[in-house]
């Protein structure tokens, strides 16, 4: 089979990282993969791909104005028709908007992957077009119950629940301390709620011994470099740039915080919690009560309770044989994520979509469907 997998960035994120582990996993099937994206790091891939999967590059890697999603999308429906893959995968709301809209009558079917909460989002239009469009897919796979939840009807009894893939990461744990070292990881956003996480931070006793990096590059690197100098936290809480790999932030810390406004799945948290790494975490849709099992492996703080996380914090500073029974309980999630388990169920959509047409006629517009 051809396969043609189309995401955002070659960049590091979690939606990246498995569609690098699927391209992998499908290229040793037998299968020729090629892999596109609108960007590509000046250092290349952050996530490498065998040697047999192609990658691609669709159009200026600088556009801007009103008609860089319109030369997207034309850029999109160009390599499709080169290519004539028999099956397109895409990750994220906008490329699977593109996506769907590019193949429009190529008779190519699309799997498309929701990889956050679109919910949450700012760009409405792009999830009313998301939404007007997903008919016209093949496949649908969201990542965790709650997300398919948040579909219409006709398309929720269509999605598959296909949760990433993770393996237990082999770290070394920090060394033994007397102060409790936090962790965060994630690109410096609002979306993480870093900031929380710093004014969580700056309520514990100032005697406490606790210290936190945040692990991470982003947009919000100055306003959350004067929020810890406003709170007075120097020498205490970190911007430590981006982890190269999750064993390094695994091995700086002795608790994961997800400090999250929202999510799709958060990779790092998959981590940790396979890895026996305790965390906390807010209640924030979608998917970290379904990872963090309260007094199990982790605690979880009610959504956007900074005084309550604050407290959560305190609890696990002054316990350390709390930490440690709950990184006793990596087999929950391990268990639940085992990557050759997750491929299979990719599998399973990826041949159904491949012997099916199109449910909605190839000559639909994008204009009608997105009035509808």
């Amino acid at each position: 089979m051809k396969i043609l997998m189309i995401q955002a960035g070659f960049g590091a994120g979690g939606a990246e990282k498995v569609m690098a582990a699927l391209a992998a996993h499908r290229a040793t099937l037998g299968d020729e993969v090629h892999v596109a994206a609108m960007m590509m790091p000046e250092a290349g891939s952050f996530f490498a791909y065998p040697g047999s999967v192609r990658l691609h590059v669709m159009g200026p890697q600088r556009a801007r104005g009103p008609l860089l999603q319109p030369r997207r999308a034309v850029d999109t429906g160009r390599l499709i028709r080169k290519l004539k893959p028999d099956l397109v995968v895409s990750f994220l709301t906008k490329v699977n908007c593109l996506t769907l809209i590019a193949s429009a009558g190529t008779g190519v079917p699309v799997v498309i992957s929701e990889r956050n909460n679109p919910s949450a989002q700012s760009a409405r239009v792009w999830r009313r077009l998301q939404k007007a469009l997903m008919p016209r897919a093949a496949g649908i796979a969201m990542q965790t119950q709650d997300a398919a939840d948040d579909l219409a009807p006709s398309q929720r009894d269509r999605a598959r629940i296909i949760p990433n893939p993770c393996l237990p990461v082999d770290f070394s744990p920090a060394p033994p301390s007397e102060t409790c070292r936090f962790v965060a990881v994630g690109r410096l956003t609002p979306q993480k709620g870093f900031d929380m996480l710093i004014d969580a931070f700056a309520a514990l006793p100032r005697d406490l011994p606790a210290t936190l990096d945040i692990f991470g590059q982003g947009g919000a690197h100055g306003a959350l470099s004067q929020r810890i100098r406003d709170h007075g936290l120097e020498g205490r809480v970190r911007l430590a740039g981006l982890a190269p790999t999750a064993r390094h932030w695994m091995s700086a810390g002795d608790v994961l915080v997800v400090s999250s406004r929202y999510e799709g799945f958060s990779n790092v948290l998959a981590e940790a919690t396979c890895s026996g790494l305790p965390a906390i975490g807010f209640d924030c849709r979608y998917s970290v009560s379904e990872m963090i099992r309260h007094e199990e492996n982790g605690l979880i703080v009610p959504d956007g309770d900074v005084m309550g996380l604050s407290q959560a914090m305190e609890r696990i500073s002054r316990n350390r044989e709390l930490r440690r029974a709950l990184g006793r309980s990596a087999h929950l999630m391990a268990n639940r994520l085992k990557p050759a388990q997750i491929m299979s169920q990719w599998d399973e959509l990826i041949d159904q979509a491949a012997r099916q047409s199109p449910r909605v006629a190839p000559s639909q517009s994008a204009e009608s469907a997105a009035s509808s």
